[in-house]
């Protein structure tokens, strides 16, 4: 073998003797996490009990294989699958249930969504918020069974066994609700279950009374709700009650027992719940009133009254159209059962404003009330006749119904109403009793003297209306007057006894109503007077007067033969003004060159300025005068007629000499003959010397211009002298002094030497 060639291999190897194969102790462990696991699966397949099957409207927040089913904060099963019915309207949920928890598969059941309900009466469900919504169980028990319909929302408190429960029926139960609570004498004993409506569609309320508490509930127990807050009113002021945080949120039920214990109440009870406490101690004798009117009475909440202290309530009203009349039930506290007796007297007081005062002004703010004054008989009644005014008021009623009967006629009755009072120099003597017809057909009011004013009302009384406000004016002063705050609501009448002393008038007598006070003063024999203008004259407002003293009035305004007719009566005392010769003069106002005349007739209105005669025979008839300016006729004038055939002067239009202004137009007419057109003036005393047989008048109004050679005239109204102006002038040879009615010309311009003349005319002449 070359040095330079490998060497073989050496072999190294031991030949070792194989062992017999066996079971390696690595399989243990699988072996006993295989038998673990068995027995974990064996004892949870134990622990499994039925599946049930869970109907819902709805089931938010449920979840297969995640949502739990909780009893008693205890998960008694898991859903284990979600799906809708057939007809797509309700959930249906699968719920494998715990073996511990198999009897919650029985019939009486509740199943529900658990969700979180936040509300000022309900705070359930906050644990939802954070683990989310759960399928909940209650009240089980009775036969099993796998299938079940859930309810809508969680019941408030669930029934247990040995719960008590009671049902409430009343008319209105407005704020009551599930979980208000039920109070006896201020201790918690339950809470409303429920509040649904029965088939005839009154409230029913299903309280839960806790079994500690039952026998508390008897058959006499008066149930009442009570508000959260409760606000009286009353004479002493305003009294806010708040019974606590429980009831200011839901408010409350009470109840307790008054008149006797009773016996324990049954299970299901239905018992009645009132309006309020006093009502609910209100369970004495019952009593049936009828009244007029039942204006004013609440029932539940107008109480009957003793001496002014609540004794009963109204329980009912009705009415019955056969009558007329309302029928009141009433019911007393059991220890007032004795007010009930034959002759008792049951009054409805209500507000009342008169003249004489305010009476019963606290009804304004608590309401009417019933106020009994018992009999001294000893025989128990149930039915009485009531009425609607007490004390005073009831007293001056039956006076008024055993006075002096009377009646009123007007062609016009005013709107007055039953009960408007009647008034004698400023005090209340009667009222009007009805508003009819009389048996002529003529509408009439008839009214009553209560008797302790028998003798104020004579043969000679006037009556007249009285208004609610009456606005005098005049110059300087404007006064208006209320006549008392009742006829300002109903009206009324007033009347006095005027002229001679006459005697009692008889029951029934009959007169006249005045539609003011100016008319019923006006007792004279009827004047008449004519005008040319009955421009501003009103029937019962336009005043006569004397020396501008206000003495008469004018009753009625007609129209005759193209005149005004005025009949007119004066005051007593002022018949002296009907003589012979009296001058009548209407009173406007004017505006004029002269100054401002009747200026006070714009706001008091025209009038008739009265002037006495010199004869002592009276008359009936007299030719008033239209002039406006009533002191120009206490001065005896002079009286002349103007005659043109057509101008535009008119009644108070100035008749001027030289500019000075020294009559004035009094009446406007047509001759006999009808073509000419005749003006009645009055030239004052001091210038009718002025005036002579040669003397021309001429129209001095409008404006005069001229344009060169060519003068021209434009007829105008001026405002300071609407009705026109008139001047004259007397030449220098002056003739004889005019006489009455002498007639002249009235030119419609002048000639230029007429507005030459400038005689001397001494007052002698």
């Amino acid at each position: 073998m070359s040095p330079l060639e490998p060497s073989p291999p050496v072999d190294h190897g031991r030949v070792v003797r194989r062992h017999k194969a066996g079971l390696s102790w690595v399989w243990f462990f699988p072996a006993l996490a295989l038998a673990v696991s068995a027995w974990f699966f064996w004892k949870d397949y134990q622990s499994l009990g039925p599946e049930i099957t869970v109907t819902l409207d709805e089931a938010p927040g449920i979840t297969a294989g995640k949502t739990p089913l909780i009893y008693r904060g205890v998960e008694a099963g898991t859903v284990h699958s979600v799906r809708l019915d057939t007809a797509l309207d309700r959930v249906v949920v699968g719920v494998r249930l715990k073996e511990f928890a198999r009897g919650l598969a029985t019939e009486n059941t509740d199943f529900w969504v658990e969700r979180p309900v936040i509300t000022l009466a309900e705070l359930t469900g906050l644990e939802s918020i954070i683990t989310g919504n759960s399928m909940r169980a209650s009240n089980p028990g009775g036969n099993p069974c796998f299938t079940f319909r859930g309810l809508a929302e969680a019941p408030l408190l669930p029934l247990q066994p040995g719960s008590f429960t009671i049902r409430l029926r009343g008319l209105d139960v407005p704020f009551l609700n599930r979980g208000t609570p039920v109070y006896h004498r201020g201790v918690n004993v339950g809470y409303v279950r429920e509040k649904k409506l029965t088939a005839e569609g009154a409230p029913l309320l299903e309280l839960l009374i806790e079994p500690a508490h039952r026998d508390v509930l008897r058959t006499t127990s008066r149930f009442w709700p009570q508000p959260a807050t409760s606000l009286t009113v009353g004479q002493h002021g305003f009294n806010l009650r708040i019974e606590g945080v429980d009831a200011l949120v839901q408010g409350a039920i009470c109840f307790d027992h008054f008149d006797n214990e009773g016996v324990p109440a049954s299970n299901d009870s239905i018992l009645p719940i009132v309006a309020d406490e006093f009502t609910a101690r209100c369970s004495g004798s019952t009593a049936t009133i009828t009244f007029e009117s039942g204006r004013g009475i609440v029932p539940g909440r107008t109480p009957v009254c003793h001496l002014g202290v609540p004794v009963g309530v109204v329980e009912s009203v009705s009415t019955d159209s056969a009558s007329g009349l309302a029928t009141v039930s009433v019911r007393l506290l059991p220890a007032q059962n004795g007010l009930l007796r034959e002759g008792s007297v049951f009054t409805l007081v209500r507000p009342r404003i008169s003249l004489e005062g305010v009476s019963n002004l606290d009804t304004l703010i608590t309401g009417s009330y019933i106020e009994v004054e018992p009999s001294a008989a000893n025989v128990a009644a149930s039915e009485f006749s009531g009425r609607t005014v007490a004390g005073e008021e009831w007293e001056a009623l039956q006076a008024e119904r055993h006075g002096v009967p009377f009646q009123l006629h007007a062609e016009n009755l005013p709107s007055l109403d039953k009960g408007a009072p009647v008034f004698h120099k400023g005090l209340v003597v009667g009222s009007i009793t009805r508003k009819t017809l009389d048996s002529a057909g003529r509408p009439c009011l008839e009214g009553v003297i209560r008797p302790s004013f028998r003798g104020a009302l004579t043969q000679s009384a006037r009556f007249w209306r009285v208004p609610a406000t009456s606005i005098k004016a005049g110059p300087g002063y404007l006064r208006m007057d209320v006549n008392g705050v009742q006829s300002l609501l109903q009206g009324g009448v007033a009347f006095e006894n005027m002229g001679p002393p006459k005697p009692v008038a008889p029951s029934g007598s009959r007169f006249p109503l005045q539609d003011n006070h100016r008319l019923a003063q006006a007792v004279s024999e009827p004047v008449n007077i004519r005008f040319l203008n009955g421009r501003g004259l009103r029937a019962g407002e336009t005043e006569l007067r004397y020396l501008g003293v206000p003495v008469g009035v004018v009753e009625a305004v007609e129209t005759s033969q193209g005149r005004v007719c005025v009949k007119a009566r004066f005051n007593e005392g002022y018949d002296f003004l009907r003589q012979e010769g009296s001058i009548f003069s209407l009173v406007r106002p004017n505006i004029s060159l002269q100054g401002v005349t009747g200026l006070e007739t714009l706001i008091s209105g025209v009038y008739i300025e009265c002037t006495p005669g010199s004869s002592h025979r009276t008359a009936a008839w007299f030719e008033g005068r239209s002039t406006l300016d009533a002191e120009e006729i206490l001065q005896s004038g002079l009286t002349i007629k103007l005659t043109s055939r057509s101008t535009p002067i008119n009644v108070g239009a100035s008749i001027f000499y030289r500019g000075i202004g020294v009559g004035r137009v009094t009446a406007k007419s047509l001759s006999p003959d009808g073509r000419e057109i005749v003006l009645t003036v009055i030239i004052e005393k001091r210038y009718r010397h002025l005036v002579r047989e040669n003397s021309r008048f001429w129209n001095a109004s409008g404006i005069k211009a001229s344009l060169g050679v060519v003068k021209f005239r434009i007829q105008t109204e001026s405002i300071m002298a609407p009705d026109g102006r008139i001047s004259f002038s007397t030449p220098e040879n002056t003739g004889p002094v005019a006489n009455e009615d002498s007639a002249f010309e009235l030119f419609a311009e002048p000639r230029p030497e007429w507005l030459k003349w400038n005689p001397s005319i001494p007052i002698d002449q």
